[in-house]
């Protein structure tokens, strides 16, 4: 092998492993939300959606997704269901002040991402609002009884491929890399300089 075809295949071989990255990393991300994120309602909504860039997978495990209240209460009053991008679940809401939704959903490259935002609720004088129940249990009951697996942990929510792991395989090829050149060079020198002394003792 030539030391030109060497270098071609590195590189070739190191944007393949370059163009594996952004595509470990496509986890879903929210793009949308309603409420919207931050923003301040003072009519209750009868649901909280949330709306992200891709699919969302309902295997290996359903999406959850909790709003709770500033009481430490929280208010859906059923499960969450997805439409395509969107994960909606019903709400009652409760008193005024700050509200956290929270979410654990299965992006469309098969990877959990996990979030949260939040919004106030400023009710006109006089609504009262719906009592909340104090843990939210009964949705993960029920995924657990449909025989949903449980996805594997993930950290964050835009999370891909560990950049370590990352930094790992692009080292080894530039290692392999230099190697397989150096050797190569080295090779064709004392090639070169068996020639010349054949020469001089000719």
């Amino acid at each position: 092998m030539t030391l030109r075809r060497l270098v071609i295949g590195a590189v070739a071989l190191v944007l393949a492993v370059l163009g594996v990255i952004p595509a470990a990393q496509a986890h879903d991300y929210l793009v949308g939300s309603t409420p919207k994120l931050n923003s301040t309602v003072t009519t209750a909504p009868k649901q909280v959606s949330l709306e992200f860039n891709d699919i969302v997978l309902t295997r290996p495990a359903p999406p959850q997704l909790t709003v709770r209240g500033p009481d430490g209460r929280y208010y859906e009053t059923g499960c969450a269901t997805v439409t395509d991008t969107t994960v909606k679940v019903p709400v009652a809401l409760g008193g005024a002040g700050k509200y956290t939704v929270t979410w654990r959903v299965v992006s469309a490259d098969g990877h959990p991402v996990s979030d949260s935002i939040s919004f106030t609720y400023r009710p006109k004088a006089g609504v009262t609002g719906a009592q909340g129940i104090r843990s939210q249990k009964q949705c993960t009951a029920k995924a657990a009884s449909t025989g949903s697996a449980a996805a594997p942990a993930d950290t964050s929510s835009g999370g891909g491929t560990p950049t370590a792991a990352i930094v790992a395989v692009v080292a080894i090829v530039v290692i392999g890399v230099g190697g397989a050149a150096l050797i190569v060079l080295t090779r064709g020198r004392r090639g070169h300089e068996e020639m010349i002394e054949d020469d001089d003792e000719d």
